[in-house]
């Protein structure tokens, strides 16, 4: 069957005819004339020379089959159809600009937004200090301190940029983690507590479950029954303040990282953090992002965090908790 030949015209004919001529840099400089109102100011705006610019014009008038500029006229005005025009093309060349600063993703360029899922003790604690620190990166923030939004998986997923987290899964496929913080998790009881009394945890006070991580979970369990502690279970809630609170009002105890806890200790709360007898449990937390892609933005994540870590957190837990201090490995420093 022969094949149909391309009707003068048509949109297919008419895509042919402007190929060759109608190219970014051809719009760049209709754009510049258009908005800066002469051919000097628009070569001065690209870096070319007043010919250069004056060619890539007429090449585009050519090709296009109208005149956009009144060059009868000085400085050269716009006709109609060019006024008509100009306003889409300086759609492209901004729709342009933004799509480079979304591909070079941890350059000095602004993101329009930045999605990070961020764990909940590092979040009232440590984020602040991060968000001060990288404010400039994205013009707006979306900040989720939920179970699902500090998971590897809500990366992979794409439905957060990056998270810091202390995830307990295997690290997937495609997915970066950079190590910021080792710490161990504690028990926190009320202040009535007595020392050297930990098995008797599970039979005097409920246990209060925090988090929704059934591998951290299950490791807890794991530690527990080589203590010899059967934990009475009746509370499990999501934020670390209400279980802050419960503990002090003689409600139950829990088990809690440093990050968690310090800010309650340093108030003077009714509560005592101590340390596990023996070979404590402990957590890694992570700046996530997916690999070959955001890597710049995700360690400037990790450099905040780190810096405010350095800072706000591992001095004044050498002043509150100095013995758990000790157990605390921070990696890297911040640059």
């Amino acid at each position: 069957m022969p094949r149909k030949s391309k009707t003068a015209g048509s949109p297919a004919a008419i895509a042919g005819q402007l190929v060759p001529s109608l190219t970014m840099r051809a719009i760049e400089a209709f754009v510049a004339v258009g908005t800066t109102g002469s051919m000097v100011a628009a070569a001065k705006k690209l870096g070319l020379t007043q010919p250069a610019v004056s060619q890539i014009i007429g090449s585009l008038e050519a090709a296009l089959g109208i005149q956009l500029f009144d060059r009868s006229v000085r400085p050269p005005a716009l006709t109609l159809q060019g006024a008509t025009l100009i306003k889409d093309a300086t759609a492209i060349t901004d729709a342009i600009g933004k799509f480079q600063d979304a591909v070079r993703l941890g350059s000095s360029a602004r993101l329009p937004l930045l999605r990070i899922g961020m764990l909940n003790s590092f979040a009232a604690s440590m984020g602040p200090y991060v968000i001060k620190r990288l404010q400039d990166v994205a013009v707006e923030w979306a900040i989720d301190s939920g179970f699902r939004a500090t998971r590897f998986q809500s990366v992979v997923d794409r439905e957060f940029d990056f998270i810091i987290t202390a995830d307990e899964g295997a690290i997937p496929d495609g997915v970066k983690a950079m190590p910021v913080l080792t710490e161990p998790f504690l028990i926190v009881a009320p202040s009535s507590f007595r020392d050297g009394a930990v098995k008797q945890l599970g039979t005097s006070l409920d246990l209060i479950r925090f988090g929704r991580d059934p591998v951290l979970h299950s490791r807890i369990d794991q530690m527990l029954q080589r203590h010899g502690i059967a934990p009475q279970r009746r509370y499990h809630l999501d934020t670390n303040e209400a279980v802050l609170t419960m503990v002090a009002m003689g409600l139950g105890w829990s088990i809690l990282p440093p990050l968690a806890v310090f800010k309650a200790i340093e108030r003077g709360g009714d509560i005592r953090a101590l340390p596990f007898p023996g070979k404590a449990l402990h957590r890694t937390l992570y700046v996530v992002s997916r690999k070959n892609e955001g890597l710049q933005i995700a360690a400037k994540i990790r450099d905040a965090a780190v810096e405010a870590l350095q800072r706000a957190f591992l001095p004044r837990v050498r002043t509150a908790m100095p013995e758990i201090a000790r157990q605390i490995t921070l990696h890297g420093k911040a640059r």
